[in-house]
Order: structure tokens, then C-alpha cells, then sequence
């Protein structure tokens, strides 16, 4: 049973088997339309879950927001109603005092009253007086709080009066043991021409607040909590957190980013559920909305798990079940696959031997006209085909075996025909000489060649054929064979055009291949560094001086064996001591590199400026250096031939 599933492929590796790839894709398949239909199912059921459950808290924080604005309602009917008394009967300071006790006194709810008069207030009896009357224990005191504070400065003062309108104070702890926890509502009286007389307010103890949520039927292991329109807590069953912390100070310090968007939400008034995730409760899903009109917010908070209950049972029965009946059809569809699969696997067990190098391996019997016995017939027409292959295939490449052969031959036969010595003349101080050959393919059609014409004389030599391979290599042979020939025949070299024009006509005779060749000569008088050149469709050669590399001056002159009978022209110059030159074949500035660019003469001249100084050895091997860079990997398209001569004026050894 193992191999069905993992087969050896002839590397070691294992795989697995047709049957196997059958079953798994069919359970595949049919299981993602399962998990399709379970998570269309259960996302349809856990969007009515939220529903109903942010229905529920809905009604439940309407009905908490009814109870939490009745103490606020008559704290609010209380302060008007006092601003309305000082405005209209405008009493005397000595009877402001009763008024608010008589007024605290029919209001149990309410805590205390106070009024800040105004500094500038228009009566001076007012200006210096600020009564307040609160409860203590059954009774209700008074006291002048301008004695004891400037009340101007104190929030239920200033508010009012720079907002122009009623309002709420954020909560505060009454005392500095942190006991009591009370509100003020205040609201701005003008006298009748519109100056500011005073700030009028009453305060609560929010002890009521305790009270309300603690009969709010949450049930289960939710519980719900107010904040301030600043995220404040006022209520909390974590009572540590009142009015010392904040939704966002929390989630600074328990790290939990998730409370500072919804507190943002609950600030700005929103309603809506949001989920998040408590490290010791799990994840938690929270219904918010805004309590009245005075900024605070409520939110109830539900475990998911308790809220959503039902489904999650729902979605592991589902899920039980249906890993179950994926593993039996796993295991029928693998049973009726492996039927089907069997011849399948016995071809593959022929093949493999035929893959492992026995062509005689017996194939699995044909039976019927199904696709598996069409394979096995086409195996066994190949194996036949591959046996008169493998016969072919070994004449030919003993063909190419001996071809290849040849060919390093031929290579060697072709570089020992260049000079590949060097120093090339150790005795004559004058001669500063290096080259270098490098054909594209094992041989080409590029050489170079130098040599005394008489003790005073040098001459240069490069060339390159037209096409490359042996028809080059064989026309490059016999063009260097006429250079030398021609050159030292007469005893004295003739000059560079007269010679060139020579090679010329004798190429020509009979070349009914139509190649040709260009050729670069130069000839260096080493008694004085003056020098001929001539060049037939060959690149000029460069000048390096001592300040500036350059191109010898243009003449003309045609491509070399083409044509009998033509004329090349010369051109001359004189080395100082120093200077030298530069021969070189196509292949130097057509090299290309991996984006197909032309390395051109601008950057070779670059080149040759910045190496102007170099020795010709250390010049050539930096040349060669570069192009390789420049070519970063491309294969090499046209042979490459350097040469460099350096006029050092010294003199020669006898």
C-alpha cells in the first residue's frame, strides 16, 4: 500500500501515485464546497446572532439611559429654576441662602447648590459672595465659600461662563480620599442688560450610578461600564479604574490597541458592536451607545463564545461530520481509483526500467483499446525507435568525436602561428611589446604577427578574415604566409601601401570563395620612433602619447583579396620616447554585453586615455580585463586580437 502512494522516481525521489492524486483531488474539491457551505452557514447565522444580540442590548441600554437621565433631569429643573428666582425676584444676599435650602430640602437627589456671583456683578453686596448649601449626613449646612477660595478660577464657574450655554462638568472625587464621586451641571444668568450676574449649579453623587447598572439584567458574564465624553470611567466593576484611567491610558498599558478605536467611537457619539480580544476573557464583543444628551457613553460586554454559543456547537458538529464522511469517501474514491490506476502503474513500473537503460524490458500485456493501452503501444514503438536512436547517435558522435578533435588540432596548429613569446626581442632595448589572441570559436580568423624587416626596422601586423571557423583559419594562414613572404623577399621592406597592395594581388588570384581579409601595417624605424602605416578596411590604430591616446589620421584603402590591382595609401608619424601604439581587430569594439550593447570606440578611447601609461604587457591584460567586465557574461561574438608597441628608445645589444 505504501508504494501505490509514494513510487521511487529513478532519482530517489518518492511521489505519489495517480490513485492517490485522484482520491485527494475529488475529496478536495467536494470538501471545499463542504467548508464553502459550512461558512456561508455559519457566517448567514452568526450575522442573525449579532442582530438579535445588538437588538437586546439595544432595548437594554434604552431602558438604562430612561434611569440614568431622571437624576440628571431634576438636577438640571433644579438649577433653572434657581436662575429664574435670582433673575426675576432678585433677593438679597441675606435670603439666597434659605431659598437654596428650601430648594435642596424638596430635592433629595441633589447633592448641593451653589452660586458664583460675578466680581463685576452690579450690586457690590454680590461681589464678594458665593453661597453654597450641601448635605451632611440628615442635615443641610451653608457656607460662603468666597471666605474660604476664589471661586472665580474654579471649573463650575468658568465653564459657563466661557462656553455661554448649560452644561455638564466631567466627574470629580468630592474628597481626597477618593469615596465619593460626584457631577455638577451648571448654566450661565445675565442680568437685564446682558452682564454676566453669575454661575448657578447644582452637583450629584454618583453613587446612583452603581445602583442602576447593578440592576441591569445582563446575565451571563457580561457587565457594562460608562465613560465620559473623554473616555473617563465613572462606572466600571473594576473599580481601580474610576476616573484615574481612561479607554486609552488602558490600552497603553495592557497593550491593547484594539480599546482606542472603539473609544474614539463611544467619544464621538457613535453607536454600533465592536469585537475585541481581552488576554484573560478571550474575544469579547461590545455594544456602545451614547447616554443622553450630557457626552457619556455605556457599553455592555459579552464573552462571543457566550453570545454566539449555539452556533459555535453547530459549527463543530458540522465540522466533525464532515471530516468523517471526507475520510470515508477518501478511502472509496482511493479504492475505485486504484482499480482504474492499476494498469497505469504496471506501465510505470516497464517504463522505469526503460528510463533506467534496459531497452529490453518487457512491456505490460495489451488488452482492450482504452487510452492506457494506446500508451503502452506507443512505448513500445518508441522503444523501437529508440534502439535505431541509440545507433545513429553513436556513429554520429564518433563523427563529432574525431571533428572536435580535429579542431583542437587546427587550434593549436593556428596559435602556434602568431609569435607567443614574450619578450619577443630580450636584446633590442628599443622594442616594448606584448599581444594577445583570443578566437570566438576553437578557431577563427583574427592573427597578428611582427618582425625586423632589417635591424632597424619593425613591422606590425594584424588582420582579420571575413567568416570564421576553418575556411577563416585556412585564408588567415595563407594571408600571414604572403605578408612574411612579400615582406623580406626583396632584402628590404617595402613600404606599408606598396606591401599591403602586393598581399592584395596575390590573395586575389583565384579566390573564387570571394573572402577577404583586412590588414593593419605598420612600420617603426627603431633608429628614431618614426613609423608608416597603412590599413585596408581595417580599424585605424590608436596613438598613445604622452599626454592624450588618439587615432592615427585616416587614409584609404580597401578590404584586402577582393579585388587585384588597388591602392592604399599611407600615413606616417614619430614616436617619442615613451609613446607607443595600438593595433586591435573588430572584435575589441563589436564585443557586446548582456543587454545587447556595443562597447563602440568612444568607450575604448576612454579606455585607452586612462591606460595611456601603462607597460604594453600590463596594458594589454587590462584591456582584456575590461572588455570581460563590460561583456558580463555574454558570450564572446567575433574573435579578439590586442596588440600594443611601446617606442622605449633605448638601444640593442649586439
Amino acid at each position: 500500500m505504501k508504494e501505490h502512494f509514494f513510487p521511487l522516481f529513478p532519482d530517489g525521489r518518492r511521489g505519489v501515485s495517480i490513485a492517490a492524486k485522484l482520491a485527494l483531488t475529488i475529496v478536495a474539491g467536494v470538501g471545499a464546497i463542504f467548508l464553502a457551505i459550512v461558512f456561508y452557514g455559519y457566517s448567514t447565522s452568526r450575522e442573525a446572532l449579532e442582530e438579535e444580540f445588538q437588538g437586546r442590548m439595544e432595548n437594554l441600554g434604552r431602558a438604562a439611559e430612561s434611569r440614568f437621565l431622571q437624576i440628571p433631569v431634576v438636577a438640571e429643573a433644579v438649577t433653572r429654576d434657581l436662575a429664574l428666582m435670582l433673575s426675576l425676584f432678585e433677593p438679597s444676599p441675606e435670603k439666597i441662602p434659605e431659598m437654596m435650602k428650601e430648594m435642596l430640602a424638596s430635592h433629595s437627589q441633589v447633592t448641593g447648590l451653589y452660586v458664583g456671583f460675578s466680581r463685576q456683578a452690579t450690586n457690590p453686596r454680590f461681589r464678594n459672595f458665593c453661597p453654597l448649601v450641601f448635605r451632611q449626613g440628615n442635615s443641610i449646612q451653608y457656607k460662603n465659600l468666597a471666605e474660604e477660595m476664589d471661586w472665580t478660577v474654579q471649573d463650575w464657574y468658568q465653564l459657563p461662563l466661557q462656553m455661554a450655554r448649560p452644561l455638564w462638568t466631567e466627574p470629580f472625587f468630592a474628597d481626597e480620599r477618593a469615596e465619593s464621586m460626584m457631577i455638577s451641571y451648571g448654566i450661565p444668568v445675565y442680568d437685564a442688560h446682558w452682564r454676566y450676574m453669575a454661575s448657578i449649579g447644582a452637583s450629584l453623587e454618583l453613587h446612583w450610578l452603581a445602583d442602576i447598572i447593578s440592576t441591569m439584567d445582563i446575565g451571563g458574564r457580561g457587565y457594562a461600564f460608562l465613560v465620559t465624553s473623554n473616555g473617563a470611567f465613572v462606572s466600571h466593576p473594576r473599580r481601580e479604574l474610576l476616573m484615574r484611567e481612561t479607554l486609552f491610558t488602558v490600552a497603553e498599558t495592557e497593550n491593547r490597541p484594539d480599546l482606542i478605536p472603539l473609544g474614539h467611537r463611544m467619544i464621538r457619539g457613535e453607536k454600533g458592536v465592536a469585537s475585541l480580544y481581552d488576554p484573560l476573557r478571550g474575544r469579547l464583543l461590545v455594544f456602545f451607545r451614547p447616554v443622553g444628551n450630557i457626552g457619556w457613553s455605556l457599553g455592555i460586554v459579552f464573552p462571543e463564545e457566550e453570545v454566539l454559543d449555539d452556533i459555535i456547537q453547530l459549527r463543530r458538529v458540522q465540522t466533525f461530520l464532515g471530516l468523517g464522511g471526507m475520510f470515508a469517501m477518501l478511502l472509496m474514491v482511493f479504492f475505485i481509483s486504484n482499480r482504474i490506476s492499476g494498469p497505469i502503474r504496471r506501465l510505470k513500473d516497464a517504463t522505469t526500467l526503460l528510463a533506467a537503460g534496459d531497452l529490453h524490458a518487457p512491456l505490460p500485456p495489451v488488452t482492450g483499446r482504452d487510452e492506457v493501452a494506446l500508451l503502452t503501444g506507443s512505448f513500445a514503438s518508441m522503444r523501437e525507435n529508440l534502439l535505431l536512436h541509440l545507433e545513429r547517435l553513436k556513429t554520429e558522435t564518433a563523427a563529432r568525436e574525431r571533428i572536435a578533435s580535429e579542431l583542437d588540432i587546427a587550434r593549436s596548429i593556428q596559435m602556434s602561428l602568431v609569435p607567443r613569446t614574450f619578450p619577443p626581442f630580450p636584446k633590442d632595448g628599443r622594442i616594448d611589446l606584448y599581444a594577445r589572441l583570443e578566437p570566438a570559436r576553437e578557431v577563427g580568423g583574427d592573427f597578428y604577427d611582427f618582425f625586423h624587416t632589417d635591424d632597424d626596422h619593425l613591422l606590425l601586423v594584424v588582420g582579420d578574415v571575413s567568416g570564421k571557423g576553418i575556411p577563416a583559419a585556412l585564408f588567415m594562414a595563407v594571408t600571414r604566409s604572403f605578408v612574411k613572404a612579400l615582406a623580406v623577399s626583396s632584402g628590404s621592406c617595402p613600404p606599408p601601401g606598396a606591401l599591403m597592395a602586393a598581399v592584395n594581388d596575390r590573395i586575389a588570384e583565384g579566390n573564387d570563395a570571394c573572402m577577404f581579409v583586412t590588414l593593419c601595417f605598420v612600420i617603426v624605424d627603431l633608429r628614431d620612433g618614426s613609423f608608416l602605416y597603412a590599413c585596408g578596411g581595417h580599424p585605424f590604430p590608436r596613438l598613445m602619447g604622452l599626454e592624450e591616446a588618439t587615432a592615427l589620421p585616416s587614409v584609404k584603402g580597401p578590404l584586402v583579396g577582393a579585388m587585384g590591382g588597388m591602392v592604399f595609401e599611407e600615413g606616417g608619424g614619430t614616436l617619442r620616447q615613451g609613446e607607443g601604439l595600438f593595433l586591435f581587430t573588430d572584435g575589441v569594439t563589436e564585443a557586446f554585453n548582456a543587454e545587447e550593447a556595443l562597447l563602440s570606440e568612444g568607450l575604448m578611447d576612454r579606455w585607452l586615455g586612462e591606460m595611456r601609461a601603462l607597460g604594453s604587457e600590463e596594458f594589454v591584460r587590462e584591456m582584456r580585463r575590461r572588455i570581460t567586465l563590460f561583456a558580463g557574461g555574454a558570450e564572446q561574438s567575433d574573435d579578439i586580437t590586442l596588440l600594443c608597441f611601446r617606442y622605449t628608445g633605448g638601444g640593442r645589444e649586439n
